[in-house]
């Protein structure tokens, strides 16, 4: 197929587009059902692009019928591979929706392809059901098309079991190979006085296919049309004259369009009770041609759809100023690029690459339209029947998704994950935590992260994906600009730690620190609310590395990563900075407990963080503090606690226990879960920084240490 033309596409807007920008839903699967017109050649109601997966690959089985005679006859069939040159003459239109005869009398197999028996039987009897829809026979008749008389002659020759449609069938199986399967496209060629009939140009008797004969174009249109009408509504029809929802203007109408994400339907009257069928044109008013574009450009539609889980995003770019040719033929490349991506691209989602093609383009007059109207519609439903909306955003702009993939970065390359200034350690596999080390890509990782789902994926609870998912609710706000309220990031951060956790176990260091570079990054990019003050360390912090730091000391490691751990603005509040450091202890205590003295059900097995209550940390703590000096002293240490340097902090903190302490519940068990993480990691991560590179191999020596 070749590529459309800037005429093609100023010819399809200037036939089926307004004159204002898109404004809603149906604007946008109407603005690219013209950009599929401008695809197909012009045509609205023939879809020659569905032929494209037979082209070359596939036959074409033309049935001639000679319509000169007393009565109509068929004089056989003739076989070929589809070629490109092909495709005009066959008039072909799509019906997607349901199996059965297409839109028009040229008919297709299984793109996988079909045998003999398959062509005989399974493709004629389309043909045969075409002649018989009531659309079509409309077309018949004293008030019909001065042509019909060539339905009434299809009719007749493909009656059910008619000499003529059995002889065609034997002579199918007998001349086609038994045991190749191969995709069929199937039509006809009549033999006509061109003279007679309306449509081909005058050359006397002559063979003739459906694209030149108008009655054959008339009763596709109308069997077309009439689908937009009836579809799902066992009899009557949806139509009246109401003013469109998409042209503005009145005229005829019809109820039941073959809608790309069928939100409206009629087919699930559960879902909307009020709904009487027939009168759904009154609540859905459609024109038949703007149903036409609803269905021509569902292909393109589809390529704009990302999949994660139970649901499925739909993301469709548009440019939000006046649509004009060059436009058109730039948003229809975008998404064409869609249906063929490169390796580099697979699992990348549609908003993201569409935003970075235009974006990334050495055209400067691109790159500024990209930056001033590129727009996306976004809507969120289950991948089920059930087309009920989750999540919807009518004009999401790239710039919040830029500011906070910018933010993802700038918290990925911080102290956030930097060991050396009290960070967590980065780990491979972990979406938020590995990202590229080159900033542009690290920015094009990170966008697509959160236009894919996995920014919010990675840290947030799990769903049942079937019902409302919330996770997709928080993507859609924040890809708008929506800042989330701090309570509810810890309530999902709580509930993942749950997910996570097995058998008593607390859930993996990354998946803390996952939901630690998240809240940095929300904070960073202005979309956190709740909170007196911002999360993210200062990025200029110093590394214990360049401090006067003894680097093969492990003691002194220890103490200046606490140190670096807590300046931050979240651990200015006395109470979230007593709850972060309890949780190092009690970490660091267990740490101790399972790799020392070989306990089984460490402290913090029996300390759940997202559990956590201020009598179950006081109990906590108050152990922690007894082990730490009953291992001191077991161990002949030179102090009389193990890990001095947060039995200090924490005196220095507060004088008052967890049950005194004015603090949300959420927060106090979110801080006590990043002290925790932090403590479990305190002495193997020390014994990594320490430069003579040894492991010390005693209880004693660790413990001296």
């Amino acid at each position: 197929m070749s590529t459309p033309t800037k005429e093609s596409f100023q010819e399809a807007i200037e036939e089926y587009w307004h004159d204002r920008p898109p404004a809603s839903f149906e604007d946008v699967m109407a603005l690219y059902g013209v950009l599929a017109v401008a695809e197909s050649g012009g045509e609205l109601y023939t879809t020659s692009s569905k032929l494209d997966p037979f082209v070359d690959e596939g036959r074409l089985i033309t049935v001639d019928v000679n319509l000169t005679g007393d009565t109509p006859a068929i004089e056989g069939f003739d076989r070929k591979p589809l070629r490109e040159d092909d495709i005009p003459n066959l008039g072909y239109s799509h019906k997607s929706s349901g199996r059965g005869a297409k839109y028009s009398l040229t008919q297709i197999g299984s793109k996988n392809g079909n045998d003999a028996d398959g062509v005989a039987g399974t493709i004629l009897s389309r043909v045969r059901s075409w002649t018989g829809q009531d659309r079509v026979q409309s077309v018949t008749g004293d008030d019909g098309h001065p042509d019909g008389w060539i339905i009434d002659a299809l009719e007749g020759l493909f009656e059910k079991d008619s000499d003529s449609i059995e002889s065609l069938k034997e002579d199918i199986v007998s001349r086609l190979p038994a045991d190749e399967s191969i995709p069929t496209v199937l039509t006809f060629r009549f033999r006509v006085d061109t003279g007679e009939i309306k449509g081909p140009d005058d050359r006397g008797i002559d063979w003739v296919y459906p694209g030149d004969i108008d009655v054959l174009d008339i009763a596709m249109r109308r069997y077309a049309t009439g689908n937009a009408a009836d579809k799902n509504i066992k009899s009557g029809t949806s139509e009246g004259d109401a003013v469109g929802v998409v042209t503005g203007s009145e005229g005829h109408v019809v109820g039941t369009p073959e809608s790309p994400l069928g939100i409206f339907s009629v087919k699930h009257p559960d879902a909307q009770p009020a709904l009487r069928k027939q009168e759904s044109w009154r609540n859905y008013p459609v024109s038949e041609d703007v149903a036409m574009l609803f269905s021509k450009g569902q292909d393109l539609v589809e390529a704009c759809v990302h999949r994660n889980g139970g649901m499925e995003t739909y993301a469709l770019p548009y440019f939000a100023g006046e649509l004009t040719a060059e436009k058109a033929q730039l948003l229809y490349r975008a998404i064409d690029a869609l249906r063929k991506p490169d390796d580099d691209e697979t699992g990348t989602p549609p908003m993201a690459r569409v935003t970075y093609r235009l974006q990334d383009s050495d055209d400067e007059s691109i790159r500024e339209l990209a930056e001033t109207e590129l727009r996306f519609y976004m809507i969120t439903m289950p991948i089920s029947d059930d087309k009920n909306i989750v999540a919807e955003e009518s004009a999401a702009d790239t710039y919040w998704l830029t500011t906070l993939a910018d933010a993802l970065v700038d918290t990925r390359q911080g102290a956030t994950l930097d060991p050396g200034r009290g960070g967590f350690t980065p780990f491979d596999g972990w979406p938020l935590l590995d990202l590229p080390a080159d900033r542009d890509q690290g920015r094009k990782v990170a966008y697509g992260l959160i236009a894919g789902h996995e920014f919010t994926n990675s840290t947030f609870a799990y769903r049942d994906e079937e019902g409302d998912d919330f996770r997709r609710i928080v993507d859609h706000r924040l890809i708008a600009g929506t800042p989330i309220e701090a309570s509810v990031l810890f309530q999902e951060y709580l509930n993942r730690y749950e997910d996570a956790s097995e058998d008593g176990d607390p859930p993996p260091a990354p998946l803390i620190a996952q939901q630690l570079v998240q809240l940095e990054a929300l904070s960073r990019a202005g979309l956190l609310n709740g909170l007196d003050v911002p999360i993210e360390p200062d990025q200029d912090m110093t590394s214990i590395t360049q401090s006067d730091t003894d680097m093969t000391d492990v003691s002194q490691i220890r103490k200046q990563r606490l140190k670096s751990f807590l300046e931050r603005p979240l651990f200015d509040s006395t109470t979230r900075r007593a709850a972060a450091v309890s949780g190092v202890l009690v970490g660091q205590v267990s740490w101790y407990q399972e790799n020392q003295r070989g306990i089984g059900r460490p402290l913090d097995s029996k300390t759940a963080g997202d559990e956590l209550t201020a009598n179950g940390l006081e109990n906590a703590l108050t152990s922690a503090l007894e082990k730490a000096k009953i291992y001191a002293h077991d161990s002949e240490y030179e102090r009389d606690v193990l890990f001095p340097e947060t039995v200090d902090e924490l005196l220095e903190t507060t004088e008052e226990m967890p049950t005194k302490w004015d603090i949300d519940k959420r927060e106090l068990r979110f801080c006590y879960v990043l002290g925790h993480a932090h403590g479990r990691r305190s002495m193997p991560v020390a014994f990594d920084l320490r430069e003579d590179g040894t492991q010390a191999d005693t209880a004693e020596e660790q413990s001296a240490d």
